[in-house]
This record gives structure tokens, sequence and C-alpha cells, in this order.
């Protein structure tokens, strides 16, 4: 399962990070390919939200 968390946008950068919930970063680029939503890279990462 995947899910969808939240976005955050760096209008200065023009960048859009994505955060999902999945058990591998396999899975949340398959999602992306099969939805057409173009991205940079896909990497492991920790939320640290108290």
């Amino acid at each position: 399962d995947i899910s969808y968390l939240r976005s955050t946008f760096a209008p200065e950068d023009g960048r859009c990070m994505c955060l999902f919930d999945a058990a591998s970063d396999i899975d949340v680029k398959r999602l992306n390919d099969d939805a057409g939503l173009p991205y940079h890279r896909i990497v492991p990462a920790l939320d640290l939200t108290p």
C-alpha cells in the first residue's frame, strides 16, 4: 500500500517535494510512472513531524 501524505512547494526554487508512506522507493516510482507524474528523483526519507 502507498499513502500520499503531503507536498511542500518551494516557489523560489520551483521545486515540489511530495511525501508518501510506502514500503519502498520503487513502489513510489511505479506509482508516479503509472500516473504519468513527472519527477526528478525519488529517495527514501524520514518524517520527523512531532
